[in-house]
């Protein structure tokens, strides 16, 4: 929702190179001479280029759609991550995972309430936001377990940030009028939404398997409702508390190998 209003005072692609910009400086002061520094600041280039196309997607998409219909559909990654991670990871997603990201799935439309509104172009830029967002996620994971954290979150902060720049030059007329809701949005989306969940991303994603962060993910859209209801609020009526209720089954269910005793007395695999 703040990018959506940010959007009534700037150009998307310009806003998304300010947003990245500010978590990258922030990145450059946490930069220090450490083991693989080097190798992680080329290796961090592509993981860039990923997120700065997906963001780029969902923001010009967020032109034409609703943030409900956005939320959802950016939300389909969640199907999409396991696949990818089959693929580059080498990780078979299990039966309790899979059930469990069918059952998300009926959840996040309840909950989003996306609506029934005809398909616009702003739509197809975000699904192809998902299909990018999943693929930066596995290879997130994939370089986080070899390089240094820190050199991957300066590069990929600070190409998405140029790459978003050098685009709203070329592409559109880089005007800003500033506002409250403006700096606000640039605070919330550069500060938390880009540096630190970042920085969480690749210290803690690469402990879990490809299918469990789906999941996690998966949970988003219920925990940015509540939020909505406890700070402004917003009420999320009976179709919300009812996908909520399934994305939190369906949660359950990924974990039920886990929780089913295992009379064998030997661990449980992923």
């Amino acid at each position: 929702m703040a990018v959506k209003l940010a959007l009534d005072d700037a150009p998307p692609l310009l806003f998304l190179g300010l947003r990245f910009a500010i978590a990258a400086s922030l990145s450059a002061l946490c930069l220090r001479r450490r083991p693989k520094l080097r190798a992680s600041l080329i290796r961090g280039a592509p993981l860039g280029l990923l997120l700065s196309l997906a963001y780029a997607a969902q923001t010009i998409g967020l032109v034409t759609t609703t943030p409900a219909r956005s939320g959802f559909i950016t939300g389909l990654n969640v199907i999409l991550i396991p696949f990818w991670g089959a693929w580059i990871l080498h990780q078979r997603p299990g039966l309790f995972p899979l059930l469990g990201l069918l059952l998300v799935i009926p959840g996040m439309w309840l909950l989003t309430s996306p609506g029934t509104g005809s398909w616009v172009i702003g739509d197809s830029f975000t699904l192809v936001c998902a299909f990018l967002f999943a693929l930066h996620v596995v290879m997130l994971t994939r370089l986080g377990r070899k390089y240094d954290v820190i050199g991957l979150l300066f590069a990929q902060l600070s190409v998405t940030a140029v790459l978003a720049l050098v685009a709203s030059l070329v592409l559109e007329a880089p005007v800003l009028r500033w506002s409250g809701q403006l700096v606000i949005a640039l605070a919330l989306t550069g500060v938390l939404a880009s540096f630190v969940t970042t920085f969480l991303q690749l210290r803690l994603q690469p402990m879990v398997s490809s299918a469990r962060t789906a999941l996690i993910f998966a949970t988003e859209p219920l925990f940015a409702a509540l939020a909505s209801g406890l700070v402004i609020g917003e009420r999320l009526g009976v179709k919300g508390w009812i996908g909520g209720g399934i994305i939190l089954i369906g949660m359950i269910v990924s974990e039920a190998k886990v929780l089913v005793p295992n009379r064998s007395g030997r661990e449980p695999m992923e």
